[in-house]
């Protein structure tokens, strides 16, 4: 443009042409800027780059389902946070393995993502009439501190009611505490004699079963599983 300029005998597009070069250095300038702030400041990844993940994690096996899926840049590499929800029943050790097949699935189909950091939360199953209808029974007694079991008091109790009213050859061998919704679902494991008939077991199961819930007023269900025969060595 300035050699086209000075045989024409046009002087300004000499000038004119410094401005053009000019500004295209200071857009390139104020994009590397901007991207650079973003990075600096932990920028939220717009929704639309979230997407393609957010479909790749709720294919992983085990997952119910996601949300807060968020993401940030630092350089050329990506972080993610994201909560998967999961069978609440499901033991530690099951939710952590769907964990990291979540963040191996992410890694695989998402090279450029750097790290996943995973929440697992339970998710929430719609209960049958009758486990609602013991829940609104003790409806408010949750939101009150004296009636608030920790698993020690929980654990306790239970003790103390199958060795005090029941047969002492009826051993607790494992309580499993489930938390939905603010209340608290038991799965007891006991060990019966191997002698006892099944419908005094089942009636010894239904009587215990009674007995923790009029004991705790925040367990909404109490699920008994017997196993005839000697106690599981610890």
């Amino acid at each position: 443009m300035t050699l086209g300029g000075s045989i024409l005998g046009v002087k300004f597009l000499d000038p004119l042409a410094g401005l053009v070069v000019s500004g295209m250095i200071l857009k390139a300038g104020l994009d590397t800027g901007y991207q650079s702030v973003l990075e600096l400041v932990d920028a939220a990844i717009p929704a639309e780059e979230l997407a393609p993940i957010r479909e790749t994690i709720l294919k992983v096996e085990g997952v119910k389902g996601c949300h807060r899926l968020r993401g940030r840049r630092a350089g050329s590499y990506l972080y993610l946070d994201v909560h998967i929800v999961v069978d609440p029943f499901s033991s530690v050790s099951a939710a952590h393995a769907i964990g990291e097949n979540v963040r191996d699935h992410v890694h695989k189909s998402h090279p450029k993502v750097s790290e996943v950091f995973i929440h697992i939360d339970p998710e929430f199953l719609q209960l049958s009439p009758s486990v609602m209808d013991q829940q609104e029974s003790v409806k408010g007694a949750v939101n009150q501190k004296d009636n608030i079991y920790v698993d020690s008091d929980i654990e306790a109790i239970v003790h103390n009611i199958f060795s005090s009213k029941f047969p002492e050859n009826i051993v607790v061998e494992r309580i499993t505490h489930h938390l939905l919704q603010g209340r608290i679902l038991l799965q007891i494991e006991v060990s019966m004699p191997p002698d006892i008939l099944i419908g005094d077991a089942m009636k010894v199961a239904e009587e215990a079963e009674q007995e923790i819930l009029k004991a705790t007023s925040n367990v909404f269900q109490v699920s008994l599983q017997l196993r005839l025969g000697r106690p599981i060595p610890q």
